[in-house]
C-alpha cells in the first residue's frame, strides 16, 4: 500500500468542489481523459464493487485528481448490505492509497482507528450522515456536527431530504453561518437538484455528482453540475 501525496492530489477546504461519484472499479481502460473537467474529486463506492479491491486500488492511483473511499454503511444507502467486519477490513485495506475516506458519523467511533490511520497517511475524514425519509431538525444537525469534529471529522457531510423550503433554509443558513467548519451539504428527492446548486452556490465543499449512474434521486450528473456551478459563481 502506498501513502498519498498531499501535494500532488488534494483539495482545498475553503473551495467548492465538485465529487464525481463512480459505482464501478474505475473507468473502462483507465481513461480518465474521458471525465477531464467533470470533477475535482472522485469518490469510488466499494460498497458497491467489495470484491474488486484491487482494483479499486489500482483506479485510484491512476486517478489524476484526489480519490475519497466509500464503504457505505447498508443502513445509510449501502449497496450489498456489507455488514461491520467486510467494511472495516475494506477501509482499513484502502485508506492508504486515498487522499480522503467517507465514514458515517454513527461509526466514527466505532472505526476509530480506520479515522487515526486515515490522518496519519495524509487524508481527510469525510464524517457522514444520510436522511432518504427527511430532515432532522437543525439542533440535531449541529448535535450530529459537533460530535463528528470531537471524533476526528475534517468535513462534516449532511445528506437529507428536504421537505419545504424551509428546510433548504435551515440548510443554507449552516453555511452562511460564518463558522470554520467545513461542511458538505446537500438534499435528496424533489428538492435535490437545485438545494445542489443552491447550496453548492454557498460554499458546500464537496458537491456530489454521478460519473457513471446515479444512486439517489436528485443527483446531478458531475460534469453538468460542475459546469453550472461555475456558472453561478462567475
Amino acid at each position: 500500500m502506498s501513502s498519498p501525496v498531499a501535494s500532488e492530489k488534494s483539495i482545498r477546504l475553503d473551495a467548492v468542489n465538485v465529487v464525481g461519484s463512480l459505482l464501478t472499479p474505475g473507468l473502462p481502460g483507465g481513461d480518465w481523459a474521458s471525465v477531464a473537467g467533470a470533477c475535482d474529486v472522485v469518490e469510488f463506492r466499494v460498497d458497491a464493487c467489495p470484491h474488486a479491491a484491487a482494483a479499486v486500488r489500482s483506479a485510484a492511483a491512476s486517478c489524476p485528481w484526489p480519490a475519497l473511499l466509500t464503504v457505505r454503511d447498508p443502513r445509510e444507502g449501502g449497496l450489498n448490505q456489507l455488514g461491520l467486519t467486510p467494511r472495516r477490513a475494506l477501509l482499513g485495506s484502502l485508506v492508504d492509497d486515498f487522499q480522503l475516506v467517507d465514514i458515517e458519523i454513527a461509526n466514527l467511533h466505532i472505526f476509530r482507528e480506520v479515522v487515526q490511520q486515515a490522518h496519519e497517511g495524509g487524508a481527510l475524514v469525510v464524517a457522514s450522515y444520510h436522511d432518504f425519509l427527511g430532515q432532522p431538525a437543525e439542533a440535531v444537525l449541529h448535535d450530529l456536527c459537533a460530535e463528528a469534529l470531537s471524533l476526528g471529522a475534517d468535513i462534516v457531510k449532511f445528506a437529507v431530504t428536504p421537505q419545504c423550503s424551509a428546510d433548504l433554509t435551515v440548510l443554507a443558513s449552516m453555511l452562511e453561518s460564518g463558522s470554520s467548519t467545513a461542511l458538505s451539504l446537500m438534499g435528496m428527492g424533489r428538492f435535490g437538484r437545485v438545494s445542489r446548486l443552491l447550496l453548492g452556490q454557498l460554499g458546500s465543499v464537496l458537491n456530489y455528482g454521478y460519473l457513471d449512474q446515479s444512486t439517489v434521486p436528485g443527483q446531478w450528473p458531475a460534469a453538468e453540475l460542475k459546469s453550472l456551478l461555475a456558472t453561478l459563481r462567475a
